[in-house]
């Protein structure tokens, strides 16, 4: 079985979105990183993160048995 880890989505003004899911979501990034300009959202429990450098989108899945999956 595969559960939601963390989604990581690219960003073209890193400030912009930083504020702007700051203020969706009510709270405040739980972590940045600055070089390399990531910027993470706990979202209970599944990370988001933004960064410029990143995919349009990318999902990282946790999986009980890698060969298995």
């Amino acid at each position: 079985m595969a559960s939601l880890v963390q989604v990581a989505q690219r960003v073209v003004d890193l400030e912009r979105a930083t504020a702007f899911y700051s203020a969706l979501l009510g709270s405040a990034p739980v972590a940045r990183f600055d070089p390399p300009g990531l910027v993470f959202f706990d979202l209970d429990g599944v990370r988001l993160l933004l960064e410029s450098a990143a995919p349009s989108a990318l999902l990282y899945l946790r999986v009980d048995d890698l060969e298995l999956a």
